[in-house]
């Protein structure tokens, strides 16, 4: 079921929230990912493993949301 989940949005979405709502409590999310991709690699559970590529796409989201809000305005 693992497949369905991937094709729902809502899936994908309550997954990136959860990397949000880390983000507004102050965790630091870097090691967040690199525990889930850790236990996704002892587990060996694809679910896990998806956990930890949206976690991954989402970070890099939120990277580059960071970078253009904390870069000078440019004239």
């Amino acid at each position: 079921m693992l497949w369905l989940k991937k094709l729902n949005f809502m899936e994908t979405a309550k997954l990136e929230m959860e990397l949000m709502k880390a983000l507004d409590a102050g965790e630091d999310l870097d090691a967040k990912l690199a525990d889930q991709k850790q236990l996704a690699e002892s587990t060996g559970d694809a679910e896990q493993a998806w956990k930890a590529e949206v976690w991954d796409k989402m970070l890099q989201r939120i990277r580059k949301m960071e970078s253009m809000l904390n870069s000078p305005d440019e004239p």
